[in-house]
């Protein structure tokens, strides 16, 4: 995975992957510039880290088909404020199929190991469309 093209979001919020399969993704996202006013991690910005990193594995899994992977539907639940350095987002298959693919996702702590957040990612794989 070419890590310097991976968009305009995911380099605002300085998300780079560590893995990146169709099964099993890791992507990694700093806790500066990613909070709210009381200095914790934003539930928008937990949501995008996980979107983006379930979204990139089911991208992986939609290639073999000719196309792509869109979001289409993404259940979070905001269990622990988020304080560390860095945010790690694991996102594990539990459905790869012809027309979607789902993912279920933790979001943890880099310092402690708890878990921040957790939910499920559903991704439409739709042709590819010229750029």
């Amino acid at each position: 995975m070419d890590q310097d093209n991976l968009g305009p979001a995911i380099e605002k919020m300085g998300i780079t992957f560590s893995e990146l399969t169709a099964e099993h993704a890791v992507g990694i996202m700093p806790l500066e510039g990613n909070t709210q006013p009381f200095g914790i991690l934003h539930g928008g910005a937990a949501a995008l880290l996980a979107e983006s990193v379930a979204s990139f594995a089911a991208h992986q899994w939609a290639k073999q088909f000719g196309k792509s992977a869109v979001g289409a539907h993404l259940d979070i639940t905001h269990l622990k404020p988020g304080i560390s350095d860095r945010i790690i987002c694991t996102a594990d298959a539990v459905h790869l199929g012809r027309r979607t693919a789902v993912y279920r996702f933790d979001n943890t702590s880099e310092d402690t190991g708890q878990i921040i957040s957790t939910g499920l990612m559903t991704c439409y794989l739709v042709e590819e469309q010229p750029r």
